[in-house]
C-alpha cells in the first residue's frame, strides 16, 4: 500500500476521533455513566492543547503538581500529529518526521499517566485518536527497519 494512503487513513482517523467521545472522567469507579459525562475529542485537544498551557504559563510554575505537566504533553501529540503529516509532503525530511514521530512515545505514556492520576477512562476517541498516530509512523519506520535490514546485508548505508 502507498505511503500516501497510509498517511490519508491516519489523517481520516484522526479527524474522525475529534468528533467522538475520548473521555470520561469517573468519580465513582469503572460504572458505566451516561453519554453526558464524556468529554469529546476536540474539547480533549482544546483543553490539554490549549487551556492548560496558559493556566500554567499565568501561574508562573507556582504549585505545579507533577501530574498537570502530563496533560500538556498530550496535547502537543497534536501538533506533532500535524506537522508529521505536513512534512511528509517533502520524503527528504524523513529524519525530521522520525524524530517528531519519536517524541510522541513519551507523549502518549504521559497521556495515560495522567489517566490513571485523575482516574480518567479514556473512550473510543482516544483509541481512534491513538491508532491515528501510530499509524501516520508506520511508512517512516518500515522504511527505516527496510533500510537496517539492507545496510545489515551490505547493500545500504543507513542514513
Amino acid at each position: 500500500m502507498k505511503t500516501a494512503y497510509i498517511r490519508l487513513a491516519a489523517f481520516a482517523l484522526f479527524a474522525l476521533s475529534f468528533f467522538l467521545p475520548a473521555i470520561r472522567m469517573d468519580a465513582s469507579g469503572p460504572a458505566p455513566h451516561p453519554a453526558s459525562d464524556a468529554m469529546i475529542g476536540w474539547m480533549c485537544a482544546w483543553f490539554a492543547s490549549i487551556l492548560v498551557p496558559i493556566g500554567l504559563i499565568k501561574s508562573l510554575g507556582q504549585g505545579i503538581e507533577g501530574e498537570t505537566i502530563f496533560l500538556p504533553m498530550s496535547g502537543l501529540i497534536n501538533y506533532l500529529f500535524l506537522a508529521v503529516c505536513i512534512l511528509s509532503f517533502w520524503p527528504r525530511l524523513r529524519r525530521t518526521r522520525l524524530i517528531l514521530e519519536a517524541l510522541m512515545l513519551p507523549c502518549f505514556i504521559a497521556t495515560w499517566i495522567f489517566f490513571s492520576s485523575s482516574k480518567t477512562t479514556p473512550l473510543i476517541g482516544h483509541f481512534l485518536w491513538l491508532a491515528a498516530c501510530v499509524l501516520v509512523a508506520v511508512p517512516d519506520a518500515v522504511r527505516l527497519s527496510r533500510n537496517k535490514e539492507l545496510a545489515a546485508a551490505g547493500a545500504v548505508a543507513v542514513p
